[in-house]
């Protein structure tokens, strides 16, 4: 699939010349190639709730996966809310997927990483007025989060794995649907965080 830029902007490359050729492209959420790659991740979300911006990430041409951030989580271990929840950028999904059984390049996942931080932080500001003081993710056990430490993001604590879900009906705040908590079937996070002058 060719992936077009959907501003002049977006395109971004980092310095190094072994990853000259990385560059995320924004797409919408419904995106084909968004909506395979969240079928085919352990978590298989069928959508995402608040903000958020999302991209294909491609090498030289070719799509290895996507990447999005999302709202803040309010409530998370460990971490400290610096501003206010919307200075925020929760890296609510990530799928990257190797061809012919390999990463166009060494580290890529942490590559892609690096330059989703720098990218989010600008198209943020520029999508909802909001300057990014952290970055924050979960990652379910029993994975490690290996790409996130190679990327300098620090371990600062464990969700206890509560779920929620909303369905239809009248819920208890200002969004629609109800709440609806599995509290017995427990998925624990690890949970992720990095400043932007880490």
């Amino acid at each position: 699939m060719n992936y077009e830029p959907a501003f002049s902007f977006i395109r971004d490359t980092i310095s190094t010349a072994s990853t000259r050729n990385l560059c995320l492209f924004r797409v919408k959420r419904s995106d084909d190639e968004m909506l395979r790659n969240m079928s085919s991740h352990y978590s298989q979300p069928l959508g995402f709730v608040g903000r958020n911006i999302c991209y294909a990430i491609v090498f030289n041409g070719l799509c290895y996966g996507s990447i999005a951030g999302g709202s803040a989580t309010r409530f998370l271990p460990g971490r400290e809310i610096l501003g206010t929840l919307n200075n925020g950028v929760n890296n609510i999904f990530f799928h990257a997927e190797k061809r012919n059984l390999v990463y166009p390049l060494r580290n890529f996942t942490s590559s892609v990483l690096k330059l989703y931080r720098s990218t989010i932080e600008r198209d943020w500001l520029t999508e909802y007025g909001d300057s990014v003081a952290w970055h924050e993710t979960l990652v379910e056990l029993p994975r490690s989060g290996d790409c996130y430490k190679r990327d300098g993001w620090n371990l600062v604590g464990q969700t206890k794995g509560y779920t929620c879900k909303r369905s239809s009906g009248k819920g208890t705040d200002s969004w629609s649907g109800k709440r609806v908590w599995d509290t017995e079937n427990l998925r624990p996070k690890l949970v992720f965080v990095r400043y932007p002058l880490d």
